[in-house]
């Protein structure tokens, strides 16, 4: 084994480790604007979210001994509070909550996206094994999920009594989730009328919610069950989403139902 290959394990070993302790380290603050020297500068031109973003590209988490993270711009200014650190995770988190945010909700919601669908290849390039030509051309960005077909084509209906579930689901199929990590909607409240307005389940292990309301109809055994259903068919659900196995043919028959 070569020198740069016993280094390419040793970083992705600490990587891996320390991405699966996210949670345990959920601070961190930008001591000074120079540390983003290390980082590459994502334009808005090149992620269709309207924010720069700065990434990770050689390492920069191990050094500074920190977890992956990626920093959005804040503002337009110059100044450590201008700059939001954001963890690279299936679950996101912003890592300073001390700065007061100015941009949207609704750009933070995309960032979270961004990275929860380009986890892989944004680990891959904090760990300095891509150059930058080889990871732009590899994003996966809203622009790109939500072009041709997947405009139209509508996510898959799980009744109930196919299921054995305590609610009807909807079922990402075919790539169509691009745009957004994949998931399966349900509604939790009466108030949700339109699907677009349904909460959201993650297709992760474990299994996170979008956009429960307060006043859910459902039990919370109900969203327990659901939870064990996403964990028990996780890889056929995320190769229908992918589009790699047919709804009918082979989701059905091989899914595994709550008894």
């Amino acid at each position: 084994m070569g020198k740069k290959d016993f280094n390419r394990i040793i970083r992705e070993t600490i990587s891996r480790c320390l991405s699966n302790y996210v949670k345990e380290n959920v601070e961190y603050k930008l001591q000074s604007v120079d540390e983003l020297y290390g980082y590459m500068w994502l334009k808005p031109n090149i992620t269709n979210i309207d924010v720069d973003m700065f990434v990770d590209d050689g390492g920069a988490y191990i050094r500074d001994e920190h977890v992956p993270l990626l920093f959005i711009r804040n503002g337009r200014g110059r100044y450590v509070s201008e700059f939001i650190p954001v963890s690279i995770s299936q679950t996101p988190e912003i890592l300073d909550n001390s700065i007061d945010i100015v941009i949207s909700n609704e750009v933070i919601s995309q960032v979270f996206d961004f990275i929860r669908i380009n986890f892989s290849i944004l680990i891959e390039m904090s760990n300095g094994n891509l150059n930058a030509d080889k990871f732009v051309s590899s994003l996966i960005t809203p622009t790109l999920m939500r072009k041709g077909e997947c405009l139209i084509k509508e996510m898959s209906t799980l009744k109930k009594s196919e299921s054995n579930l305590p609610m009807d689901i909807w079922i990402d199929e075919g790539g169509c989730y691009m745009g957004y990590a994949p998931r399966i909607k349900f509604r939790a409240s009466k108030e949700q009328r339109y699907t677009r307005d349904f909460s959201s389940m993650l297709l992760t292990n474990p299994p996170t919610i979008e956009n429960l309301p307060h006043n859910s109809d459902i039990r919370t055994k109900d969203i327990e069950m659901l939870k064990q259903f996403v964990i028990a068919n996780l890889d056929l659900l995320l190769k229908l989403a992918n589009g790699e196995i047919d709804y009918r043919t082979q989701f059905l028959p091989n899914m595994k139902k709550p008894q």
